[in-house]
């Protein structure tokens, strides 16, 4: 019985352990444009050219770094990923279409 406590205690750790760098990596939280800085609210205003801003996600990574994902469906109809920097500097503008069509070609 004594062993079984041990190993289970082993395995409580362990599962404690690998559970912690996961949640470790960043956090992610919705947020609203006018709840972003205005620095960022401008980037994110001047790069949609017009879209219409999906949602928004301020992450937070594990040093301490924020930066806010901006999803944007431009009059196109092509889906934009607009990422920021908390200071307003524009980090990256990607095609989120190309990203949907890596993922489906699996399928074919």
């Amino acid at each position: 019985m004594k062993t079984f406590a041990c190993v289970k205690a082993g395995f409580i750790a362990a599962a404690i352990m690998l559970a912690q760098p996961l949640s470790a990596l960043a956090r992610e939280e919705k947020v609203k444009l006018s709840d972003c800085p205005a620095a960022v609210q401008k980037t994110i205003k001047e790069n949609a050219n017009g879209g219409k801003i999906l949602e928004i996600e301020k992450e937070t990574k594990k040093d301490g770094t924020v930066v806010y994902e901006a999803e944007v469906k431009k009059s196109d109809g092509k889906t934009i990923e607009i990422e920021v920097a908390e200071d307003g500097k524009l980090l990256s503008v990607e095609d989120e279409d190309d990203e949907d069509d890596d993922k489906g070609d699996d399928d074919d």
